[in-house]
């Protein structure tokens, strides 16, 4: 009985430490930003882009950030370097398109072609209509200038997956081997009776 009592409060232990670690590891992470100075405007317009925790080399020249217009795979208006804070700043042109809502797409990506942890980053952009009115296209409408989608980071979701599968495991864990202790429990023999002559 000694020994179950410790092999669960082993288990309930390791468990709440995976927890523990899982989860500040997780909010410790860094997910690439950006920002620009206005978020509205018109085609031709200039626009400034920072943008913060982007990946920096520990050895040699960062690689660039790209920053696409209206998708991963849209038009590059703008590349820089990340400086050592994993900073960046730029300069990019508005094209020309139609009054709605558009998103700027800031990528980096490591020498294999596959995307740099916590990008890309994303900010919207809102090109007014005649009058600088802000212009809402109707659901579906060609050419109207929707955000286009695009597939969501692979590496987040699956850490986040795989997060998700560990807890339940460590709790289905922890609930059989007190649920085996709770059976396991002896009950005191009773005493036996005297008889009396």
């Amino acid at each position: 009985m000694r020994k179950s009592k410790l092999v669960f409060t082993t288990a309930v232990a390791l468990a709440g430490a995976v927890m523990v670690f899982s989860s500040v590891a997780f909010a410790c992470t860094n997910l690439a930003t950006l920002n620009l100075s206005k978020a509205s405007g018109q085609p031709g317009d200039t626009l400034e882009v920072t943008g913060s925790s982007f990946r920096v080399a520990k050895e040699g020249p960062s690689n660039p950030v790209l920053l696409h217009w209206n998708g991963l795979e849209g038009p590059v208006l703008a590349q820089t370097l990340p400086d050592a804070a994993g900073n960046i700043s730029l300069t990019a042109t508005i094209p020309q398109a139609q009054p709605g809502y558009y998103v700027l797409v800031a990528t980096q990506q490591t020498p294999e072609g596959v995307a740099e942890y916590g990008t890309p980053a994303r900010v919207a952009f809102q090109i007014l209509g005649p009058g600088g009115r802000s212009v809402v296209a109707p659901s579906g409408a060609e050419g109207a200038g929707s955000v286009a989608t695009e597939p969501a980071s692979t590496g987040m979701i699956a850490l986040t997956v795989a997060l998700g599968v560990l807890g339940l495991a460590l709790f289905a864990a922890g609930t059989g081997a007190f649920i085996r202790q709770a059976r396991r429990r002896e009950v005191p023999a009773a005493a036996p009776v005297r008889k009396s002559s």
